[in-house]
Order: structure tokens, then C-alpha cells, then sequence
């Protein structure tokens, strides 16, 4: 306030100021201008002197002219009177003035006499000009009076708004300090909060569990803590300034951390820094290697970029993760030697039994007694319910390594309840049970499901009702439920039923209710865990009511939706066949199609021992000219073969057959994956045969060919061992172990080099269509002497190559040893027998 107080007095100071200066210049324009009125005076008594007095000199005339003309001269030139001279009275009153002077000058500037003489003129001219120069000098006073005011004015108003403009200068100097004055608060309370924080950063990275490591760019240390220096046991003062490279990063990740900072700082590309946690190594001042926990970030400081870590020991986690490693490898390798001796043991049983039940078989085309026929009726049927127990436990094996596979095929729901209540009458009436059917489908009876799989569920529940109900009656239901595609199945029985305690636990594992030796029924157990087994896998359930005393009713729940015109294709499933065809009266004439010799002889023997006549091809054209000039009843075709393969052969002989004519024809094959076999029926083939080839699998498939055997899927090992002995020992009984023999030698000699020839190729990379066709070769002979192991990493590699898939040498190690551990299974087995 003081400030414009001041400022005030200093303008009134200066406008006084300027009135003066501005009085003073108007009092010296009047001054002049009165000046010239008072030398027109002094002239006319100067005049007037020298004509009363002759004596007196005409000089002070002269001078008193001189001054007049002076002062006229400066009022008619001078800048300041341009305003005066402007009036037009004052103009006119110069001009007659300006003629005055110009008429008396040459007399003034002439002799004395001449003037003297002239002295009574220029007295009466001068009292002429008397009211001009008054007349200017009242009207000079008038107008510099009005010239000063309107100055004044025009100063005042400057004056005004120099103080105006002062003032706002000082108001916004006010406010320019008040504003520094917040910003400087500001920047006071933003330092104490700064001064807070880094204080409170400090006191976490003293006090922080884990260590905190800041590094300049150049790999500097400028921060270590006291955890740092607990976890890597360098004191602060020797890691602050040390190259952290050399301080904590073990030699082999040395190299990685300088091409990373490298590369950071020249491109910013980031591999760790910002990437959240991540597990390495680092090394302690002795030297040791310990696993650590590491999170890296940037952050930004007045010396630049800095990298900060924070870096924890993580050796009791790693070793406690690794325990927990070794404890699931244990666990899992548990399972699986659990897994292994159940197939082992399961294998090991159906050896001999497949061996007994073939001889048994064999044994039934020679004459027998009565006598003899029934005891080996009972060996037979020992024999089955053995194998059927063994086969349960390789089924309970099987979905508790989640190895069942639901198919979806279209088949008809009565006709699978039917043959099943007719394939169980007989045993129900041997226990005076009586066996019933009732199926409801609203007409809809063909479904997309798993047949075989139904099946086995729908016998085990039969089988179970059978065991626990005597001279009672046993009903087998399917009905769908409402419009949805779920399908319930009920065996109801009169039989024994189940106490409600026990009821939770019939369908758990080797659970029997009664386990005393003395019990009335038999069993494992597994038949009702194979039943939950089952169903879950189809994507149903299964439960069960019962009263102690009053029976039983088993029920399971599946999806089966409606195969919508599924009855045509049942009826006729192919365009150019109406039915399957009638077997002939007589043997077959089969031809075989297969380039790989080992498996014709095998197929031959097998065909020719039953009674059949056998011509053979060796590739897929020979195949077709044989077709072509002779008629057969079947075909056998291998898929994979040089020359013409089968699924082209196939096309061929399909495409040359007379209209309303069908050839059967039988797909050979190692393995077939779900899409080679719709592939497979796609170009024509009726069925696939699934290697190794046994009596039973030729004479289900030529059953099932002409529609007078049961529907089933190919056979497909679920666990492979080195060698199906069970396979080995069927293959002895059907073609003789001499003979058996001479193919495992022919086997032996031609797999030694294949392997050899496929490890190479893997080795070097040659891996093309020839190699494929060896490899697939190799498979096919494997498979058809059972060994099984061989046969399952041959058609790996062989869809492997299939699809393009990279391979090396490691895969021709992996081949050679399994073939060599298979060859000395063989040539064991061939010792021995």
C-alpha cells in the first residue's frame, strides 16, 4: 500500500512539474509578445525625441527600429506562434506590419539627413501599426493561453494513464510474488514429502527380508542392503561401487547378462528387466551357486537410469518343489508298476490259457468219447470264466489309465437287447431264472453309440442279477427319456437283493458282500466297477435300488441320440449292395494282396487250414490283375505297398466290377487311427483286419463280412509288451513250431537289416516315401509275429513321417534298442520251444 501511495505523490510530483515548465514557456511567448507592443512605444518616443530636439542623434531611432524589426521577425518565423499566426486578424495584422517595416527600412538604413527628414512620416506610420501589434499581442495572449490548457490537459491524461499503468504493474507484481510465495510452500512441502519417502524407502531397504541391489548403467553398485549383504555376505562398503557382474553373477551366466545390458542400452530391448519374477542363479562371496528369485525394474535419479533388484534365496522352495517332483514320479511310477504287473500278471495268465483254450480247440476236431468231450467241456469252460476274471481286471487296468474310448456308430437299440437276452438265456434257465425284454423307443430304435461297450455293461448287469437270483425271473428294459437323447437301461431281478448299508459300495473295486470262501456265488468283484468304469466313460451313470430280501434294480443312464435315417442304411448300407452276402456252401477262394511275404504265408496257412483256397499278390497291380481274370469270395488287402498301394487297388477292382456285383474285401493293416478306417470304407473296403492275425480274428471277420458273425470292432492292444507270447503260441499251434520257427528266422534276418536301413536313414536325415514304406513293412512283420513293442514304435515313427514331423537320430537309437531287446525275446522264445 505504501508502494502505491508512493507512486501516486511521484506522478502529482511530475505533473506539477511539467505546469511549471509549461507556465514558464507560455510567460516568456507573452513576455515577447508584450515586448513587441512596449519597442513600438520606445520607437515612437525615440521619434518624437529627435524631432522636438534637432541635436539629439537619430541613432536610438535607429536601434529602437532594429529591436521592433527583431521582435517582429520572431513572432511572424518563431515555431511557437505558428498557432498564433493561424488566426486570420493576426495574419492580415503581420502582413500590414511586414509592409511597415519594408517601407522604413531603406530609410532607417540610409544617412542621418534622409532619416532626419523622414522622421514626421515614420512617426505617423508607426502610430499606424500601433492597434496590429496590439491586436497581436492580445490575441497571442489569448491563444497561447488556450494552447497551455489543452497541453495540461493532454499531460494530465498521459500522467493518468502512467499511473494507471503503474498501479496494474504493481498489482501484477503482487500477484506474480503471491504466486511464488504458494509455489514456493509448495515446492517446501513437496521436499518435506520427498524427504519422508526417501526416508521411508530407506528404512524398507534396511529392513527388507529380501535384498535390494541398485545399479547404475555402467553395472555399478550404488545400493546394497543389510539382506543383500546377509544373502551374499559382502558388506555394504565392498559391494557400493564394485561391478555387480563380478560380485554376484556366476561364470556361466555372465556372458547372457553382458550381451543383455548390451543390448538393452543400445536398443532398449528388454528380456528381464520389467518381466516380473523370474528364477536364476547367483553366486555368494565364497563362491557357492545358490537358485534365486529375481525381479529387476528401472527407475529414473538425477545420475540417470538405475536398475534396481530385488533378489531372494529361494534353495528351500527348489528343494522342496523337488521333493514334490521325486513324490508324483514316485506316485506316478508307482501307478504304473501297479499298471505294469496287473497287464504282466494279466498277460502272464492269458498265455497260458489262450495256449489251453487254442489246443482245446484244436483238440475239438479230433474224435472223442463222451467221456472225454465233457471233461474237456469242463476244461473249456474253467478255462473262459478264467479268462473272462483276467479280462476284467485288464478292463478296470484299462479306464483307470483312461485308455476306454467311446465310439459313436449307428446301430439298433432292440437288436442289441435282444441278442444279449438271448445270449444269457441259457445260463439264466440253467439257475430256473426266467430272462424277459422290454424295449421302448417310440419307433426310433436306430442310435449313434458304442455297441460294444453297451454291450459289456448291459452283460455284466445281466450276469450279476443271474449270479444272485435263483429260480426267479430277471427283466432287462430300455426306454428313452422323453425327447432328450438320454437312454435309461434297468435289469430288474428277484434275486437276493442288497442290504441300503452296502448299496454305496457295490460298484467299488473288488468289492464282494460276501467274501468268505464258502460263499454261494463267485466273482472278483470287478463286474459292477467295470459297469461305473464304463458308463462314466460313455458319459452316462449308474446306480442301483434294492431291499435286503427283495430284489434288485441296476440302472444306468447313457446318451444315445437318434440316428435320423438309420434305417435305410441298415437295411442297405451301401448303394451297390442290397444285403451281405450268402457265404458259398463250399471253402472260400480268397485272394491276398500283401507285399510283405511273412504275413501271406501266415494268412495262407491260416486260410488254407480251414479249408480255404488261397492265390496271392504281392502288390496292389498284381492284386487288380488277379481280381480281374479270376472271381474270389474275398479279399484280403494290405493298405501300404509298393508299386499300386491298397487303398488305389481297391479303386480299381471296385470300379471294374459288374453292375449289382460285390467283391468282399478285407483292409489289412498294422494299426488304423479312426480317420484311416472311415478313409478305408470310404474307397470300398467292408472291414479292417487289425495285426497279428490269428484263427479266431479270420474267422470273425469273415463272419462279419458275410453277415453271419457278431458285430465288433478290430481288436487294438492297449498296453504293448516286447512279445505276445499268447500270439507266438496260437501261431505255433496253427502252423507248427517248426515252421513258426523258420518265420521268426525269416523275421529276424529281414528286420536286422530294415531296422539297420531306417536307424541310417533317421541319422541322416534321408527320411522320405521309401523310408516310409521300410518302416511301414517293418510294422506289419512286427505285428504279425506279436511283437507288440516293436510294432507300436514303428507306427509311431510311421505317422510321424506321415505328417511331416521332425525326426533324428535320437528316434533311430530309441528303434534299434527296443528291436534289440525284442531279438533277444525271440531268439529265447524260439530256444526254448
Amino acid at each position: 500500500m505504501l508502494a502505491v501511495v508512493l507512486v501516486v505523490q511521484m506522478g502529482q510530483q511530475v505533473g506539477r512539474e511539467i505546469d511549471a515548465l509549461a507556465t514558464a514557456k507560455s510567460d516568456s511567448t507573452q513576455w515577447s509578445l508584450a515586448q513587441a507592443d512596449v519597442e513600438l512605444l520606445a520607437l515612437k518616443w525615440a521619434i518624437l525625441a529627435a524631432e522636438v530636439d534637432p541635436s539629439t542623434s537619430v541613432a536610438d531611432v535607429r536601434s529602437r527600429f532594429n529591436i521592433l524589426y527583431s521582435r517582429i521577425g520572431t513572432i511572424s518565423n518563431s515555431p511557437i506562434y505558428a498557432t498564433l499566426r493561424a488566426e486570420p486578424a493576426v495574419s492580415a495584422a503581420l502582413a500590414r506590419i511586414q509592409d511597415y517595416l519594408a517601407t522604413n527600412v531603406p530609410f532607417i538604413d540610409g544617412n542621418d539627413a534622409a532619416l532626419r527628414a523622414m522622421l514626421p512620416a515614420l512617426a505617423q506610420r508607426t502610430e499606424a501599426i500601433r492597434p496590429d501589434i496590439r491586436l497581436i499581442s492580445l490575441t497571442g495572449v489569448s491563444v497561447i493561453a488556450r494552447a497551455a490548457d489543452i497541453q495540461r490537459e493532454g499531460i494530465a491524461k498521459t500522467l493518468a494513464l502512467v499511473s494507471t499503468l503503474t498501479t496494474a504493474l504493481f498489482l501484477v507484481l503482487i500477484f506474480l510474488l503471491l504466486v511464488l510465495i504458494h509455489f514456493a510452500r509448495r515446492e517446501r512441502e513437496r521436499s518435506r514429502e520427498h524427504s519422508l519417502v526417501r526416508s521411508r524407502l530407506a528404512a524398507i531397504v534396511s529392513t527388507s527380508l529380501d535384498a535390494i541391489l541398485v545399479v547404475d548403467r555402467k553395472g555399478r553398485v550404488v545400493e546394497f542392503n543389510s539382506a543383500a549383504e546377509a544373502l551374499f555376505g559382502y558388506t555394504q562398503a565392498e559391494a557400493i561401487g564394485a561391478e555387480m557382474e563380478a560380485l554376484i553373477i556366476p561364470d556361466h551366466y555372465k556372458k547372457a547378462h553382458h550381451d543383455g545390458m548390451v543390448r538393452y542400452l543400445t536398443t532398449g530391448e528388454k528380456h528381464v528387466i520389467g518381466k516380473g519374477r523370474v528364477q536364476l542363479e547367483a553366486r555368494k562371496k565364497s563362491g557357492e551357486i545358490f537358485p534365486v528369485e529375481l525381479s529387476i525394474s528401472t527407475a529414473d535419479s538425477a545420475d540417470g537410469e538405475l536398475f534396481v533388484s530385488f533378489a531372494r534365496d529361494i534353495s528351500r522352495r527348489v528343494a522342496a518343489e523337488q521333493a514334490l517332483i521325486k513324490a508324483r514320479d514316485d506316485a506316478v511310477a508307482g501307478e504304473k508298476a501297479k499298471a505294469d504287473l496287473i497287464a504282466v500278471m494279466s498277460h502272464e495268465m492269458r498265455t497260458p490259457l489262450n495256449g489251453m483254450l487254442g489246443t482245446l480247440e484244436l483238440m475239438d476236431r479230433e474224435g472223442r468219447s463222451a467221456k472225454d468231450t465233457e471233461y474237456l467241456g469242463i476244461i473249456r469252460a474253467s478255462g473262459q470264466q478264467l479268462l473272462h476274471h483276467v479280462d476284467n481286471v485288464l478292463d478296470i487296468s484299462r479306464a483307470e489309465a483312461g485308455k476306454i474310448v467311446a465310439l459313436r456308430e449307428v446301430f439298433s437299440l432292440p437288436a442289441l437287447v435282444r441278442e444279449l437276452v438271448e445270449s444269457q438265456r441259457g445260463v439264466a434257465e440253467h439257475r430256473g431264472n426266467s430272462l424277459r425284454q422290454q424295449v421302448n423307443t417310440d419307433g426310433k430304435d436306430y442310435v449313434l453309440g458304442d455297441p460294444v461297450r453297451i454291450r459289456q455293461v448291459l452283460l455284466n448287469l445281466v450276469g450279476n442279477a443271474i449270479k444272485f437270483t435263483r429260480n426267479g425271473a430277471i427283466t432287462v428294459e430300455a426306454e428313452r427319456l422323453g425327447q432328450t437323447d438320454m437312454v435309461e437301461f434297468r435289469v430288474i431281478d428277484t434275486g437276493i437283493g442288497i442290504d441300503p448299508a452296502d448299496q454305496d459300495r457295490v460298484f467299488d473295486e473288488f468289492v464282494t458282500l460276501d467274501p468268505s470262501f464258502s460263499r454261494a456265488v463267485g466273482g472278483t468283484g470287478l463286474g459292477l466297477a467295470i459297469v461305473r468304469r464304463l458308463a462314466i466313460a460313455l458319459g452316462g451313470e449308474v446306480g442301483v435300488e434294492s431291499e435286503k430280501g427283495s430284489g434288485s434294480l441296476f440302472w444306468t443312464r447313457l446318451p444315445l441320440p437318434v440316428a435320423e435315417g438309420a434305417t435305410a442304411r441298415a437295411v442297405q448300407p451301401d448303394d451297390r449292395r442290397a444285403a451281405p452276402p450268402l457265404a458259398p456252401a463250399g471253402p472260400l477262394r480268397v485272394l491276398i494282396v500283401e507285399d510283405n511275404s511273412i504275413n501271406r504265408i501266415v494268412l495262407r496257412d491260416l486260410l488254407e487250414q480251414d479249408g480255404h483256397e488261397v492265390d496271392e499278390a504281392h502288390d496292389g497291380q498284381e492284386g487288380v490283375a488277379y481280381a480281374k481274370r479270376k472271381s474270389y469270395d474275398l479279399v484280403f488287402m494290405d493298405i501300404s505297398m509298393p508299386v499300386m498301394d491298397g487303398v488305389a487297388a481297391t479303386r480299381a477292382i471296385r470300379q471294374s466290377e459288374a453292375r449289382g456285383t460285390r467283391l468282399p474285401m478285407v483292409a489289412l493293416t498294422a494299426h488304423a487311427r479312426r480317420e484311416d478306417e472311415e478313409r478305408f470304407r470310404a474307397v470300398g473296403l467292408d472291414d479292417i483286419l487289425i495285426k497279428p492275425i490269428t484263427r479266431k480274428g479270420l474267422r470273425e471277420i469273415i463272419g462279419r463280412v458275410y453277415g453271419q458273425g457278431k458285430v465288433a470292432t478290430p481288436q487294438r492292444h492297449d498296453q504293448a509288451t516286447m512279445l505276445d507270447l499268447a500270439h507266438l503260441s496260437q501261431l505255433s499251434s496253427a502252423l507248427g513250431q517248426e515252421k513258426t520257427n523258420t518265420l521268426i528266422t525269416a523275421f529276424l534276418t529281414e528286420t536286422d537289416e530294415a531296422i539297420a536301413t531306417i536307424a541310417d536313414g533317421l541319422a541322416h536325415q534321408a527320411v522320405d516315401k521309401a523310408l516310409g514304406g521300410r518302416i511301414h513293412h517293418a510294422a506289419g512283420s512286427s505285428a504279425l509275429i506279436g511283437a507288440e513293442k516293436l510294432r507300436d514304435a514303428l507306427v509311431a515313427l510311421e505317422d510321424r513321417v506321415a505328417q511331416g514331423a521332425a525326426l533324428d537320430n535320437d528316434d533311430g537309437t530309441t528303434l534299434q534298442q527296443i528291436w534289440r531287446a525284442t531279438r533277444e525275446e525271440l531268439h529265447h522264445h524260439a530256444h526254448n520251444h
